[in-house]
């Protein structure tokens, strides 16, 4: 006795095979910190088989929206793991430590995580003692206003990723992006977040 399968479900098992591919792209990113230090990030991204926004057949190699930066600061090694699109790594005057800055709304990072409404519509996050868990306060500190974006937010397509990306590449891909995408902006807000 044959057993025929139906078109849908040949479809459906073709798709989730498809979504078990992945590759890991890892490159370094050269970061001039507020300090006056330039110091080098490295960031791994997982890249999937997805399909484009509007076209679930455009199937193609994207980066999936939990990443991992690593880098090291006055000889400690510090590692975030998220999906927060960070843009900023300073360093705190208040703690003399790394903080990083993300939009709240990029990748509804805000919805996942019941951010708040606050201007400027930013999160800012904080490393706990093992240096590997972050934490996040409820508004950005002032002392952040105004300071431009250190972190690529631009991501390559999987065969095109470089091992090394500087200052200048990072400016370069970045020129477009909205002005509260290249600088932390007192003033922005967003109409759609929680209050």
């Amino acid at each position: 006795m044959k057993t025929r399968l139906a078109p849908w479900l040949i479809a459906g098992l073709c798709m989730s095979l498809l979504t078990a591919c992945s590759k890991t792209v890892t490159w370094e990113e050269e970061v001039p910190l507020n300090t006056g230090e330039t110091i080098w990030v490295t960031r791994i991204v997982t890249y999937s088989l997805q399909g484009g926004a509007g076209n679930p057949l455009d199937m193609a190699y994207r980066p999936e929206w939990t990443e991992t930066l690593e880098f090291n600061w006055q000889g400690k090694n510090y590692s975030y793991t998220g999906d927060a699109d960070v843009m900023l790594l300073a360093i705190s005057p208040l703690s003399n430590s790394p903080v990083l800055v993300a939009n709240a709304a990029l990748k509804n990072w805000d919805t996942k995580n019941s951010y708040r409404c606050t201007t400027p519509y930013y999160v800012q996050l904080s490393p706990t003692s093992d240096r590997e868990h972050w934490i996040w306060p409820s508004s950005i500190e002032s002392w952040l206003y105004d300071r431009p974006a250190n972190l690529m937010l631009y991501r390559p397509k999987v065969n095109l990723v470089a091992p090394k990306y500087s200052k200048t590449d990072r400016e370069r891909f970045d020129s477009g992006n909205s002005s509260f995408l290249r600088i932390i902006k007192r003033d922005f807000a967003f109409t759609s977040c929680k209050n």
